[in-house]
């Protein structure tokens, strides 16, 4: 039996998480906790029709109008940087694609004085991103599987006519 490429679907799983921030959705609780996430100083798309890759970097990438233009030609993103954040702590990573995973993490400089302390508490930051990874991939899965993928993919170029 031939294997079929559902690679697409990790380029979506990036859209989705874009898609999500811009309308408010980017809110989650992880191990009680309400997390935010957003993206941080880079984005990168990559056109299927001419092979151009657009790397997108800024301090507030929300009012980046090249990034806007890229989500109305129908760019695929390849990169997204993103920032999770509560009210305690902030954590930055990597999302790509192809293969999809999640790199560069880098967490709060630790203020445990006992090493293993230390290591416990860089693995606390460790599975904020697997939770959160986990529970937006759920979520993703869940609504691309529903009518309420073309929703949210209308609303979002409803969002994009503003730009």
């Amino acid at each position: 039996m031939a294997k079929k490429d559902i690679s697409f679907l990790e380029n979506e799983y990036l859209h989705f998480l874009m898609m999500n921030f811009f309308i408010g959705e980017n809110s989650m609780e992880i191990n009680g906790e309400i997390f935010y996430y957003q993206p941080k100083n880079r984005i990168s798309f990559f056109s299927e029709v001419n092979s151009e890759k657009v790397d997108i970097e800024s301090i507030n990438l929300v009012t980046n109008k090249e990034m806007y233009v890229a989500f109305k030609d129908t760019k695929i993103i390849k990169q997204i940087d993103i920032l999770l954040n509560n009210k305690n702590s902030s954590i930055t990573f990597s999302i790509k694609s192809s293969p999809l995973r999640i790199t560069g993490i880098s967490m709060p400089k630790s203020i445990a004085e006992e090493f293993e302390d230390k290591v416990l508490e860089r693995l606390l930051y460790f599975e904020c991103v697997k939770a959160f990874f986990r529970l937006t991939f759920k979520s993703f899965l869940d609504m691309r599987i529903s009518t309420e993928w073309n929703t949210l993919l209308n609303n979002f170029d409803d969002y994009l006519k503003k730009y």
